[in-house]
Parts: structure tokens; sequence; C-alpha cells
């Protein structure tokens, strides 16, 4: 009996041990997941997540300001060749940056008002730093907000307008009210505990999220007088400090208390008039570190019960660790409030890819993380003109360059592309050796689109739709200098017979469908290849590009599309009473014989083309040196 006892003892003893040891193992398990999510709440991840949110609220910012610039000084282009008296053209060309814009005014150089778009009034500009370097050629945002007519705090972008003898002629002035700006700063960048604020390199705080107020209360607009008023957490960081690190454009981050709440503050340069941007979060959502003893005795029992108690207590811990974990992440979602945006971090030792966020309305499928060279991949939703991307980020790469950015079409899953905006910043070790990219793709679809016709309208003839007579000089120029061996280049200028008798007989409708007609038998006669622009009034010019095998291929090609023009430019218009009768004479050289510079091809195809208008008109002539 005592025998089966002692037995028992034993095989008790024995499950005893044997749970403590499988309770010890789940503990170390447990603690092991426990330290790895204290590292979530601990100061320097505080500090990481909040540089981290900063400096993706700074690239929004800086994109905001960078893409309204380049849309304003692609519309100061477009208008160039307008007149300044004419505010029909005027309106309708800045029509089209209605969406970006509170309102647009074309000043002149001493900054009175010219021509007026949308809700924004116009002050004294003419001693604004931004508006004195727009009309220096330059682009610029005003470095403060100025009282609007509605008494409406207003931001300006500036931009030049160049007059037709190269010369700045006006200055575009557009406008951003305040509103404008907190609300961008609230759709994209500030929430639920969090605001955002930009403030001036004196500690100004410009504007930002409507909860700024309430959060930095009555230190007013200074954020110096803020932190002043805060009881600071982190250590040996004061006014002096933050001041220092902005004059020397260094990221700051702050913990401190204020009105009874505890908040972390980051504050990151902007691209914008030397500014930062200020990231404030209530640090209540971090979470907070806590700490369990663990009790010994000399009984096993009690042993097993307390490890049972400790693991469940753990279990329940890190459940709700978890739980706040994801509420921090949550907190910080930035992707959340982009719409078609995603994060991205490539990390090149080892060489890994990973996407944060759904990428799937965009490709029908999300990326799990790519490792390897299976990072290329990604190139294959890339558009096939764009593919130049990939070379552009390895230069990038064995640069000293820290920010890239680049325009980019991607394929979605009903096959069609799409622009998207890529931004990234570079991380490098001490010795500039790149350690990781992290960046964002931004749906910019409209954005882009919207410029690309803006430089389009730049570029083209309004009333024909082929080139002006400045881009193509420019075009015809570049082609000339950049000229292949064994490339010929041949020069049509074009000029209409009689057309003075359309519009003086039959009116200048008549006479503006003859030319756009003439642009148009031009467009059809020649291949892409070749550039169509229209000099001025009736005379238009073509510089076609052809590889001759020898000189008989060459006569061959010029003589049957000389042939064409002709044919095709002989027409008559009526208006049912009236007839008029035209046709074109047309002047040719051909480069490099000719010369090698547009200066001379342009003169020696007028010489030809003076000749075909002297003697009989309604045919072409080749130059011939005398």
């Amino acid at each position: 009996m005592e025998k089966n006892m002692e037995n028992s003892k034993v095989k008790f003893s024995h499950i005893c041990y044997v749970i403590t040891g499988i309770s010890i193992i789940l503990i170390i398990a447990i603690l092991s997941n426990y330290f790895r999510d204290i590292k979530y709440t601990s100061r320097e991840v505080k500090k990481e997540i909040q540089i981290k949110g900063a400096r993706i609220a700074s690239g929004y910012i800086d994109d905001f300001f960078e893409g309204r610039k380049a849309s304003l000084s692609l519309l100061g282009k477009c208008i160039t060749n307008l007149e300044e008296s004419n505010s029909i053209m005027l309106k309708k060309q800045m029509s089209a940056e209605a969406d970006l814009f509170d309102g647009i005014v074309i000043a002149d150089k001493d900054g009175s008002f010219i021509c007026k778009y949308g809700k924004s009034g116009i002050g004294n500009i003419k001693k604004d730093n931004a508006f004195m370097q727009a009309l220096e050629g330059k682009s610029a945002v005003a470095e403060e907000l100025v009282a609007g007519k509605n008494g409406e705090q207003e931001l300006f972008i500036y931009a030049p307008v160049t007059g037709s003898d190269g010369g700045i002629s006006a200055v575009l002035a557009a406008s951003l009210s305040e509103s404008t700006l907190t609300s961008y700063i609230e759709e994209k960048i500030a929430g639920s505990g969090i605001c955002a604020a930009i403030m001036n390199d004196r500690g100004r705080i410009m504007y930002g999220s409507s909860n700024v107020t309430e959060i930095i209360g009555k230190a007013g607009t200074s954020y110096f007088s803020f932190i002043k008023a805060c009881k600071v957490i982190t250590k040996d960081v004061g006014t002096d400090y933050v001041q220092n690190s902005m004059r020397d454009r260094k990221e700051i981050f702050i913990e401190y208390s204020y009105g009874g709440r505890d908040y972390v503050s980051a504050c990151i340069p902007v691209g914008i008039n030397n500014c930062y941007i200020v990231y404030i979060a209530d640090s209540a959502g971090f979470g907070t570190e806590n700490s369990s003893r663990f009790n010994s005795g000399s009984i096993l029992v009690p042993i097993l019960i307390l490890d049972i108690i400790i693991i469940f207590g753990l279990l329940i811990y890190h459940i709700l660790s978890r739980v706040k974990l994801i509420k921090l992440l949550d907190n910080y979602g930035v992707l959340d409030k982009q719409e078609g945006a995603v994060l991205f971090e490539y990390t090149f030792s080892p060489k890994k890819i990973e996407l944060f966020g759904d990428f799937s309305h965009v490709t029908g499928e999300n990326f799990t993380p790519l490792v390897g060279e299976a990072v290329y991949d990604v190139y294959e939703y890339v558009h096939e003109d764009d593919s130049s991307i990939r070379g552009r980020l390895h230069e990038f790469f064995d640069s000293e360059e820290k920010v890239f950015s680049s325009e980019v079409r991607v394929i979605d899953k009903d096959g069609d592309y799409g622009w998207y905006r890529l931004t990234g910043t570079m991380f490098r070790d001490a010795d500039g050796g790149c350690q990781r990219f992290v960046g964002k793709i931004v749906n910019a679809n409209k954005q882009i689109s919207m410029e690309k016709n803006l430089v389009q309208r730049a570029e083209n003839d309004l009333l024909t739709g082929v080139l002006n007579k400045k881009t193509i000089e420019a075009k015809i120029a570049g082609q000339l200098k950049d000229r292949p061996e064994g490339r010929n280049y041949i020069f049509f200028m074009v000029d209409l017979d009689n057309f003075k008798n359309v519009n003086d007989t039959l009116g200048h409708i008549f006479g503006d469908k003859a030319i756009a007609d003439t642009a148009a038998v031009l467009t059809e006669i020649f291949h892409s290849n070749a550039f169509i622009g229209r000099l001025g009034g009736d005379e238009f010019a073509v510089c076609a590009i052809y590889d001759a095998f020898d000189e008989e291929s060459l006569m061959e090609f010029i003589i049957k599309n000389a042939e064409k023009i002709c044919e095709a430019n002989r027409r008559e218009y009526s208006d049912g009473a009236n007839t008029v009768k035209i046709s074109s004479s047309v002047g040719i050289s051909i480069s490099p014989r000719d010369g090698r510079s547009f200066e001379l091809l342009y003169r020696k195809a007028d010489e030809a083309l003076y000749n075909s208008k002297n003697t009989g008109k309604n045919k072409y002539t080749i130059f011939e040196r005398k």
C-alpha cells in the first residue's frame, strides 16, 4: 500500500514537472511575443512611427504645392501667345485650372489687375518676394497668407507669363484659401487624435487642420511659445534646441504634456519656403509598458497554479496589446486617407520589396513581398514607353540624391493604363550606401492628363491643331543638332495662292476653313515621324525625316510628296454666290546638303518658295545652289 502510494507520488511529481515544463515553454513563447510587441510601444518606436507619419505628411504637402506650381507654369505657357486684351480667351484658358485653385488673376509687372477668374481678389502684391521671383522667370509660393476681399486668409502661388519677345510680360497669381488648405490637410494627413500644421522658419503657425487651436490652445500661433508652455518630457529638448534644429533643417521629435494630456510631436522640413510641418498625436494611443513579477515557491502545485495564472494573464495582455497595436497602426494609416495610394518599402540587403495597402483595385491582385530577382516582376505592370523608369531608379540609387519623383503608367485589371506618381525617400548609411527606399504610388491620372493637355495646348496652333511656329522651330533645331549619320531632313515651306481673295470675297470664316483644311491635308500626307507646323497666316512648314540609300530615292521621295501637296491644295470655296479657287506654292530645302541649322533650311526653302511664286505659282521648287 505504501509502495503504491509512493509510486503515485512519483507519478504525480513527474506530471507536475511535465506540466511545469510545458508552462515554462509557453511562458517563454508568450514572453517572446510580449517583448516583440513591447518595441512597438517603446519611446524609440514612438519616435519612429511619429517621424514616419510626419515624413509622409511632408511628402503630401510637397506634392500638393509642386503639382500646382507646375500646372500654373504650364498655364502661363499656354497664354503666352494670347493678347492680354482678349479676356474671353484668357478666361477660357484659366478655366482649365479651376479645380486646382480658388481663383486666378493675371497681373501686370507692376502688380496691377489685367484679368481675373474665380473668387480671388488681389491686393498689393508687387512687394511680395514670390511675385518678384515670378518676374525673374521662376514659379514661387508666397511666404505668408494675406487677407482676401471676403475676409478669409489666402495663400498665393505665382508663375511668369512669357511674351512673344521672350521676356516676362505678366504674372499669374493663383489663390488658395485657408479653408482649402485646411480641407486638404484634414483629408490627406490629419485625423482623430492627430493634428497637422505648417509653420514658417520663424516658428509661426500659418495654417493647418481645424483641431490645431484645440491642441495648441492659448499659446497662439507661435510654436516656440507653445513649447515653452508645455512640460517637455524628452531629455535636453527646449525652445533653443527646436530653433537650432530648424536652422539646420533637422527632423525634430518631442514628447510633452499640455493641458493634462500627453502628446508626441514631430517636425519635418517641407520643400516650400523653408517651412516645417508640425505633426502632433495624442500619446494615449501608443500603449504603455507593463511588467509582471514571477514568484516561486518550493511546492510544485502552487508553482503550477502560478504558472497557469501567469500564462493566462500574459495571454490576455498579449491580446490586449495586439488590439492596441492594431488601433495604433489604424491611427497612422495615412493610406486610408488617399484613394488609390499605396506605400512601399524596398530594402537592398536582402533585396526585397513590400507593398502596404490594397492595390488590387488597380491590378486585380495584391502583391506578396517579392524577394531577390522577383522584385523586377513589378515592371511587368509598367507601360513599355515608361520602361526607362527602371534605369532612372538605378541612376538615383547610384547618386547621392535623397528624394525621387517620377510619373509612370500602370496597367489595371481591365487592361487599360492610368497615370501614377511615384515618389520616395532614400535612407543611406554613413558611407552613402543604399539601405532602404520608402515611397508611395499615388493615382494622379486626372492631374497628369490635365497637365499633358496643357502642354499640348501650349505647343499647338489653336486654329489648326498642328505645331505653332515657336514649337516647330525648337523641335526641328533639336533634331538637326542630334542628327544621325545618313539621315536626311526635308524642309517643305507651303504658302497658299490666292488666299487673300478667300478672305476678301467670302469672309474670314472661309479663310479659317482654308487654313484648317491645309493643315489637315498636310497631316494626312505625312507620317507621324514628320513635324508639321503653322508659321503664321497661310504659311506652313513640314520637316520630314528620310533615311535615303542614294540620291535617286531621296529625290523620288521629295517629288512624290511635293506633288501630293500641290494636288491636295487645289481647292475651291463657295458661299453660293461667289466661288474662289486656291492652290499652293512650295519651296524645298534639304539637310545636310543645304545646311545643318534651322535658320539655313528656312532661308533656302523661302528662296525656293519665292521662285515658285514668281514663276507661275501652283508648283514646287527644290533649292539649287547658284
